[in-house]
């Protein structure tokens, strides 16, 4: 159930038999924009856009499990069907039988799902800095299979074998600067284990089939902008590119920027997409 979710600049909550997610909201437009952050982002990251859309969106941005005033019972996934119902009753609550998407990082590849979905219900889509593009083995290694997941609970509980194992993988070149800095930021204290204990496990279901995805972007025309970090190592440019081919309706953008790809100076020109 939605509350609070006639006012403008308003927050509450949505809730599901596994927990809560919160919202913030934005703006009076009559179409419908839902934002979704990425891992240890909250939904305020997209109050950059908010000056350039609020005007003709209104934006429902969304906490994930785990992340920001959310809450969320342990170790339970959340499902792509979760994600539908939410957005189909902000649709029905708003009165549109369109909804634009806006994802960065993981949250693009939440986007990428309710996209493969319900197609025919999504008017423009803007990815940024997007996971999800193409496969990726380790999310899908460390909670979908046994060996796995034995591994993934042995580096949260036991993580000083492996910090000595980056530490040297990085020495010799394996592991480059910002994966290395992006890895050890999440596992090196206990605060962010336990935010990857809970996050993982929790988002482990959520992954389109590039197959499927593919031909419902075809068929049903959804406008796809990739709005990628020229200087990325997390989600290079080169995902992008892989998942335009044979796709007319996706665009791609590549900035001179990280894995952050927008900020408050670049909001303005990514938006513009929108509009």
């Amino acid at each position: 159930m939605m509350q609070q979710a006639a006012l403008t600049n308003a927050e509450g909550y949505i809730s599901t038999d596994r927990g809560d997610l919160h919202y913030l909201k934005w703006g009076s437009g009559q179409r419908l924009l839902i934002a979704i952050h990425g891992y240890a982002n909250t939904a305020a990251i997209f109050k950059p856009f908010v000056p350039y859309l609020s005007d003709r969106y209104t934006i429902l941005s969304i906490d994930l499990p785990h992340h920001g005033d959310s809450t969320w019972k342990n170790h339970l996934p959340i499902l792509t069907a979760d994600f539908v119902q939410l957005v189909r009753k902000a649709m029905a609550d708003l009165q549109v039988h369109k909804v634009s998407l806006l994802g960065y990082s993981m949250g693009g590849r939440v986007c990428l799902a309710i996209v493969e979905a319900m197609p025919a219900s999504i008017d423009r889509v803007a990815l940024l800095a997007s996971d999800g593009l193409t496969s990726d083995f380790y999310p899908w290694f460390f909670t979908r299979t046994r060996i796995g997941e034995a591994l993934f609970t042995h580096l949260l509980h036991k993580p000083e074998a492996y910090l000595k194992l980056i530490e040297w993988l990085r020495r010799v070149g394996v592991i480059d600067e910002s994966r290395y800095k992006f890895v050890m930021n999440y596992i090196k204290t206990p605060a962010g284990r336990q935010l990857l204990g809970n996050v993982w496990p929790a988002m482990s279901q959520v992954y389109p089939d590039r197959a499927i995805l593919s031909e419902a972007i075809k068929k049903h025309q959804v406008q796809i902008g990739l709005f990628m970090g020229k200087h990325d190592r997390i989600m290079p440019p080169s995902k992008a590119e892989k998942f335009k081919r044979g796709m007319g309706t996706v665009d791609l953008f590549i900035l001179d920027k990280g894995h952050r790809v927008f900020d408050e100076q670049n909001a303005g020109e990514i938006a513009k997409w929108f509009l």
